[in-house]
């Protein structure tokens, strides 16, 4: 039995690693993208990707953020 809490141990920290690893990756596309709070909450939340929030002169799809400030 002390072998499979072992195991059943190891596995929780590496999920918890693994989890760490996507957030700092998630927080440094989000600075990539210079996103304000409110969008980075959004990102986090899971409504949209950092890329949602881009500024350009491409028009947005209906799943970016800011679809519906252009009608």
């Amino acid at each position: 039995m002390g072998l499979f809490k072992f195991i059943l141990g190891l596995n929780e920290v590496l999920n918890e690693q693994e989890q760490a690893n996507k957030e700092k990756e998630l927080d440094e596309e989000m600075d990539l993208y210079n996103l304000d709070d409110y969008e980075r909450e959004e990102v986090k939340k899971g409504n949209y990707e950092p890329y949602n929030f881009e500024d350009s002169d491409v028009p947005l799809d209906e799943d970016d953020y800011y679809y519906d400030d252009e009608k």
